[in-house]
């Protein structure tokens, strides 16, 4: 080969490798310009959406720009069971969900009653703290479904709205009232073990079925939507805690292993961060709804941390027996224990 040749073939070379770099540099700065996309169920004047807000805001400004994300309130892009395949798809980046077994049979673990039946306290021991037995169980069944789990996040607590008041809404005897339940057979399970008649129906139904009589009351529902869409439906909210299902926040797994060590440990720092900052927002928000539901009237059935732990104690016993062979019962001993450990703390004061 003359050295006229080999000058082409070098030229040629080189512009197939300066096209070459060009696409990936293109690429890579596509990729840094896209806004990731942040599911998030509520509407964007509740605290959990603000929250997001900040903690996006927050994880941007920390990586300089290289990891920006758009929420994506009210449930706009798809219902928060599909949030969770979008993610493993990668269409949507990241969400803030429901964990459910449509995607792993042990995912919808959450809903076992009597987690953390004392409120907010029990909640960010047992959900929150990413050190907890109940996070790394999640860690696990994430992995195995194909996403990966960031974490729990800042969800109101439940309760029951009832269109009568209980003559004995603190124990677990026969009441002649029809509570919709969802479709969950640990919460259909609990129910029925704190004497309701269950009754399986769409949240979406829930309120028009209270306004005809088809149900007496509904669990699952926290103080706020109680006193927004129920007030003048109900008598009673029974602020009981016993189903206590976490909100939960997952990325999708590429994206994760994209942002390398440095970004992922910023991530988590920024979540951290926002969960301590909106924990009182949280607190304080609860609080308000249940005295809001007081002052229209509607009579609030609050538990003492000793209550609540006798009637947590009496449901786990009957509850959770049944779900040893969907969860394993080594599973169950490590969430009974750390459910045990974590009311402690909450007695002593040391949460």
């Amino acid at each position: 080969m003359n050295i006229n040749n080999i000058k082409k073939v070098i030229c040629v070379c080189s512009i197939v490798m300066i096209a070459a770099l060009a696409i990936i540099i293109s690429e890579n700065a596509a990729h840094a310009a896209r806004k990731l996309k942040f599911y998030a169920p509520y509407p964007s004047d509740s605290y959990t959406s603000k929250a997001l807000v900040d903690l996006v805001k927050m994880i941007k400004e920390k990586t300089d720009g290289e990891i920006d994300f758009k929420v994506f309130p009210s449930g706009q892009l798809c219902i928060y069971e599909d949030s969770i395949e979008e993610v493993r798809a990668g269409t949507i980046d990241a969400s803030f969900t429901w964990l459910t077994k449509r995607y792993h049979p042990k995912l919808d673990i959450g809903n076992l009653p009597g987690l953390c039946t004392t409120g907010f306290p029990e909640y960010e021991l047992m959900f929150l703290d990413p050190k907890s037995p109940f996070c790394k169980i999640i860690e696990t069944y994430s992995n195995e479904a194909g996403f990966v789990s960031l974490g729990g996040w800042l969800d109101p607590r439940i309760g029951f709205i009832l269109s009568k008041v209980p003559k004995n809404p603190k124990d677990n005897l026969k009441k002649n009232i029809s509570l919709r339940v969802p479709a969950m057979p640990s919460v259909r399970d609990m129910a029925t073990a704190m004497g309701y008649n269950t009754v399986t129906m769409d949240y979406s139904e829930v309120f028009s079925a209270l306004q005809t009589g088809q149900i007496d009351g509904a669990s699952n529902i926290p103080a706020e939507d109680a006193y927004l869409q129920a007030r003048d439906m109900i008598k009673c909210f029974d602020a009981n805690n016993m189903g206590s299902t976490p909100g939960w926040l997952i990325i999708n797994k590429k994206l994760w292993e994209s942002f390398g060590p440095k970004n992922q440990k910023i991530v988590q720092d920024c979540i951290a961060f926002q969960i301590k900052k909106w924990l009182p927002v949280a607190r304080g928000t609860e609080k308000k709804y249940e005295d809001e539901l007081e002052k229209h009237g509607v009579k609030v059935i609050r538990y003492s941390s000793e209550e609540a732990i006798k009637r947590s104690a009496e449901i786990r016993a009957n509850v959770w027996p049944k779900y040893a062979d969907t969860y394993g019962k080594d599973t169950l001993k490590v969430l009974e224990d750390a459910v045990v450990a974590n009311q402690k703390k909450v007695l002593s004061g040391k949460k």
